[in-house]
């Protein structure tokens, strides 16, 4: 038993190909015409590998297909030339135009979003950001607006306790109406002006202390008492 285990390690050992094996094409030439390469024969003659492969293809070669195997043969081979004829089919992609693209859905929808926040900025521009100085076209007719009446003095820092406020006149305003807050908005003190000058009155002089910010706006009525313009609110303190 030793010894058959033995001898078919051997034969195993003999068969197995090696790095001087000669490769699939040169058993191919020595199938054809073994005296074309005279190394490869004396390596064939004393290697078990190479002649099993050289039987096995010399058994390929010879042997006849059969029927059915014709067949499938043939059909491989005409699908092979096909595809290797046929025109290469070149995808053509739709190219769709740019202005159809901008009415798809997600378009429409940041189309839509941008239109909104542009219109309420233009909204919010009109109504808070006329600017000091600049007194709306509607007022005067009947059309409060916000923001749009100019306070000349105080602002900034006064060297000393201001005697008056002072602010731009306001067309169609019968009466005025100011105000001084404290930094948090809460009111100190108020008083109404028939002119835009507004002598500062005790008790606005009294919360007048060096050092402490205090703001200040004021609201322009018309004859009926009815609010028709205001001013954002300016800080202002005594040194």
């Amino acid at each position: 038993m030793a010894d058959n285990t033995k001898t078919a390690k051997m034969w195993q050992e003999a068969a197995a190909e090696t790095k001087e094996c000669l490769p699939l094409e040169v058993l191919e030439r020595m199938m054809e015409n073994p005296s074309t390469d005279a190394k490869a024969a004396m390596h064939l003659a004393g290697c078990a590998h190479c002649q099993t492969e050289l039987t096995m293809l010399k058994s390929f070669e010879q042997s006849t297909p059969s029927a059915s195997e014709g067949a499938a043969v043939a059909w491989i081979a005409a699908q092979l030339e096909r595809q290797q004829n046929a025109p290469v089919a070149q995808q053509k992609i739709a190219r769709v135009p740019f202005w159809r693209t901008m009415f798809r859905v997600p378009y429409l929808a940041g189309a839509a979003a941008l239109v909104a926040v542009l219109i309420l900025g233009v909204s919010l521009y009109n109504r808070d950001s006329d600017g000091p100085g600049k007194l709306n076209s509607g007022i005067g007719s009947g059309q409060f607006r916000s923001g749009a009446i100019h306070l000349v003095s105080p602002v900034s820092d006064m060297p000393q306790v201001p005697t008056e406020f002072r602010w731009d006149a306001v067309p169609g305003a019968s009466s005025y109406s100011v105000e001084i807050k404290d930094v948090a908005g809460v009111t100190l003190a108020s008083a109404k002006s028939s002119q835009n000058v507004l002598p500062v009155t005790p008790e606005m002089k009294a919360n007048m202390i060096s050092g402490k910010p205090l703001k200040w706006k004021v609201t322009a009525l018309d004859a009926a008492g009815k609010e028709i313009a205001n001013s954002s609110l300016e800080q202002f303190k005594v040194k």
